[in-house]
């Protein structure tokens, strides 16, 4: 399995678009976040949802998902998947070491996001403090969302294969559906809430007890529990199709 995830490494480590589309990455959500705070300022005093702005955010969610799924799309054009599945009959590896991989990268890349998102916004609008409640909770769900929607690209790719259909279904799931929902009645309520992103908005955005959230957001376990979810499901699936299908 070591060796599988080192060739999988070697794969996405070649790529000069990984560098350049992590780099990207963060220069959009730190820009974002710095205009965002220098809008605000003098009239605010740093809050913690200023330091994960939502359009920087969506930019992230929407790349990371991007780059989940064409690890598995750059080798189904290419052929590739046919060599990898001689060289590795257990498909199943495959799967988890690409997954370990963008998980890997993802969180890497996350953290530097996270980090430098809330510096460069705790330095403008001052009175930054780590103590503050909520803050942890917050950088950690700023930090997952990348893993989690690299995952989530990883699973539609090997379900659906087919590049404009993979990115179209992504973004619909995760940055669109959740528009189509309202939170004032009950069933369209807890399908909103069933989402990635009102979970991400009520872990960063969104602080205190469920009576001062309100109904538009998640609680914080039932958005944590999306965190785990949504990825594990859409794995599972596309462990057992990658494993049935022929490439």
């Amino acid at each position: 399995m070591r060796d599988v995830i080192a060739a999988e490494w070697l794969k996405v480590r070649s790529l000069r678009s990984t560098r350049w589309t992590v780099v990207g990455t963060a220069l959009a959500v730190a820009g974002s976040a710095a205009v965002d705070a220098y809008t605000n300022q003098p009239e605010s005093r740093f809050e913690l949802s200023d330091a994960f702005p939502l359009a920087g955010f969506l930019v992230l969610i929407v790349v990371a998902t991007g780059s989940g799924s064409s690890t598995m799309l750059g080798e189904y054009s290419s052929g590739l998947i046919r060599a990898t599945s001689v060289a590795v009959p257990a498909r199943t590896d495959v799967i988890l070491a690409k997954a370990a991989v963008i998980v890997a990268l993802w969180t890497v890349a996350g953290t530097v996001i996270a980090a430098t998102s809330f510096t460069i916004v705790g330095l403008i609008l001052g009175d930054v403090t780590l103590s503050r409640p909520g803050t942890g909770a917050a950088l950690l769900a700023a930090i997952l969302i990348g893993p989690v929607c690299a995952l989530i690209g990883l699973g539609l790719a090997a379900l659906v294969r087919h590049a404009g259909a993979v990115y179209v279904s992504g973004i619909m799931l995760l940055v669109l559906a959740p528009q189509l929902f309202s939170t004032r009645q009950e069933l369209p309520r807890a399908i909103n809430h069933a989402m990635l992103l009102p979970a991400w908005q009520r872990l960063t955005q969104a602080f205190g007890t469920p009576e001062a959230a309100g109904d538009i957001y998640p609680t914080a376990p039932h958005a944590w529990l999306t965190y785990v979810l949504w990825p594990l499901t859409l794995l599972v699936a596309a462990v057992l199709v990658h494993r049935r299908r022929d490439v």
